[in-house]
């Protein structure tokens, strides 16, 4: 069983290399989308635990074309003192409670 729990762990870290991040069940995406206000948060990479549950990998190349695209989002990730390149994933499913999460 211990076995099984790293491969899992390894092969979650794998794809999370590759380009994918978590984000919280549901539609954290699409609530990004219509977010009246959207959070920041840092996060380290022991917080970042793909096997907890409730948690769904995201691709973070669309998260971070989004927050590219979305000049608001853009200044206030800059504002918190933060780059795309330290987006590591999102979370929330209602518009009116969405994170971002950065990698501290």
């Amino acid at each position: 069983m211990l076995n099984f729990k790293a491969i899992a762990v390894a092969a979650a870290l794998t794809l999370s290399t590759a380009g994918f991040a978590l984000a919280a069940e549901g539609s954290a995406m699409d609530a990004l989308g219509s977010a009246s206000t959207v959070n920041f948060k840092t996060v380290t990479a022991a917080e970042l635990n793909p096997l907890s549950p409730g948690y769904e990998l995201v691709d973070l190349d669309s998260l971070k074309a989004r927050i590219q695209g979305t000049p608001s989002l853009l200044a206030q990730l800059e504002s918190f003192g933060a780059t795309l390149d330290d987006v590591v994933g999102i979370t929330g499913t209602d518009p009116t409670d969405v994170t971002i999460l950065v990698q501290g």
